[in-house]
């Protein structure tokens, strides 16, 4: 389990106080503050000089910290950006190799100058600091809201080892490939099979939920964020985005595994581990479809388990954050 857990992705405008202090308490394992389609233009050197003070908040909150950043204005963003704290860079609209090695060439120029380097998990501490370790490379997260960007995906994702996730934007891809009477993309479901298979194939997380055409998106009602996030959890995502406070519960729950998923998870590695304890013979594609069940058991189990390890993380910081508010006796 090298994945970190991020279940819940709260995207927020970064000039926007309220809503900033709305979800530095929403319990979302990354928020991500936009410096790009929430914020106006007369807003952008706003939200670009409130960075760097928001990124510590929102961490002292046990949140991960990313930046949604231009790609055409990339340099201004990345340059208000690039502080202690913060985990990486959200790049939508990439659509060239070019782009991802250069936002990955700013990230390295920029950690190297002021010392960042990418945090550890939340309520983990990391004893070294090394700016040119690969652990500690601040990360970019590519979004694929157009068809050239689809099409040349694993291209992009190769372009750096900095890329660690990657997501589709459905907003833009339906105004990119045209939308259905219905208001929906009927490609959608085919581009979201296809980009869970491309993360598997390059070992990044696909971030991503099942959303209904129904639906609002990433505005969505709890309940409809919920149906999204078990379906996409089924499909193979790993969290989704979302743009409302209240959908970050419905994220973490639709990310998670249950207790029953857990306990059947349980059951099926007893019985493997039963059966060869017994030495029971079977046909090789028997053997082949128990282990098969097997490893998927023990990743949900696992996958559990970093889960719970994440809440008890942002539990530990929340409640350290709160201690060292609190005024001391004489």
């Amino acid at each position: 389990m090298g994945d970190r857990i991020r279940r819940s992705w709260l995207i927020v405008p970064a000039h926007d106080d309220a809503r900033l202090e709305e979800a530095a308490h929403a319990g979302a394992d990354v928020i991500v503050l936009d410096l790009q389609d929430m914020v106006h233009d007369t807003k952008k050197h706003v939200a670009r000089a409130r960075v760097r003070e928001t990124i510590p908040r929102l961490c002292a909150q046990g949140a991960e910290v990313f930046v949604r950043a231009d790609i055409e204005l990339l340099y201004a963003d990345l340059y208000a950006s690039v502080w202690r704290g913060l985990s990486g860079v959200m790049l939508p609209g990439v659509t060239s190799v070019a782009q991802v090695q250069e936002a990955a060439s700013l990230l390295g120029a920029l950690q190297a100058e002021r010392g960042v380097v990418k945090p550890p998990p939340v309520g983990e501490i990391r004893e070294a600091d090394d700016p040119v370790g690969p652990e500690q490379a601040l990360e970019l997260h590519l979004c694929f809201d157009t068809a050239r960007g689809n099409w040349d995906a694993v291209q992009l994702i190769q372009a750096t080892t900095r890329v660690k996730s990657i997501s589709l934007g459905r907003a833009d891809l339906v105004m990119d490939l045209r939308e259905e009477p219905s208001g929906d993309l009927h490609l959608m479901p085919y581009l979201m099979q296809r980009i869970v298979i491309i993360a598997n194939a390059t070992g990044v997380q696909p971030i991503g939920a099942w959303w209904r055409a129904t639906s609002r998106g990433l505005v969505a009602s709890y309940d409809d964020t919920l149906v999204a996030a078990i379906t996409g959890c089924q499909a193979g995502f790993k969290g989704g985005l979302c743009m409302r406070t209240h959908q970050v519960p419905a994220l973490n729950t639709g990310f998670t595994p249950t207790d029953e998923e857990i306990a059947q998870a349980e059951s099926v590695l007893a019985a493997c581990a039963a059966a060869q304890a017994n030495g029971a013979s079977m046909r090789k594609d028997g053997t082949v479809i128990a282990a098969s069940r097997a490893a998927i058991a023990a990743n949900l189990i696992a996958w559990a388990a970093a889960c719970k390890k994440r809440d008890q993380g942002r539990a530990m910081v929340v409640a350290q954050t709160q201690a060292a508010a609190q005024p001391r006796g004489l």
